[in-house]
């Protein structure tokens, strides 16, 4: 059950996150949304678009149950992982989960930059991505919260690479 699922919300670094922990773990990688491009061939956008957001919830929630019986594998999740809330305990239940907390005004920035490849924020200006994000967060910080870690970018004491040691240590004994 050596499996770290990465959370948090959309673009707060959740696959650079899961690359770097991935190659400091000599583990394999898994990014659900990639995988559900594959599976579908078609981008999220896309499904998005041409079928909605409750087929894609359905899609992502079976691509996440096939993590199942990986080993040594880090998983960036989408940030809507949530949605279906018990995903977090299922998670929780095979393998480690990190909340990645991320600044909002640096996920701001992020969607900003690449809007075509965040399809819920596609239309709004920047006032209306910000209340989108607070709308996100309140709908799925209770889930968030049941992450057994919180890596908080914010905090100037936080430090990543010591998280990382902890958790090579932990998964090394």
């Amino acid at each position: 059950m050596n499996k770290v699922y990465i959370l948090g919300l959309p673009a707060s670094g959740k696959t650079t996150t899961a690359k770097w922990l991935a190659t400091e773990l000599n583990w394999g990688l898994i990014d659900l949304d990639d995988a559900i491009e594959d599976q579908e061939g078609m981008t999220i956008a896309t499904i998005f678009n041409k079928k909605g957001e409750t087929y894609f919830r359905n899609l992502e929630n079976s691509v996440l149950r096939k993590t199942a019986e990986m080993n040594n594998t880090v998983i960036s999740t989408g940030g809507g992982i949530v949605e279906f809330p018990e995903n977090i305990d299922w998670m929780n239940n095979h393998g480690l989960t990190i909340y990645l907390n991320a600044d909002k005004e640096l996920i701001l920035s992020r969607i900003i930059e690449k809007i075509d490849e965040r399809p819920m924020f596609i239309g709004l200006d920047s006032q209306g991505i910000r209340e989108k994000l607070d709308e996100i967060l309140l709908k799925r910080n209770k889930m968030y919260s049941k992450s057994k870690m919180l890596w908080n970018a914010d905090n100037p004491n936080f430090n990543l690479q010591n998280a990382v040691n902890q958790l090579i240590a932990i998964y090394s004994m």
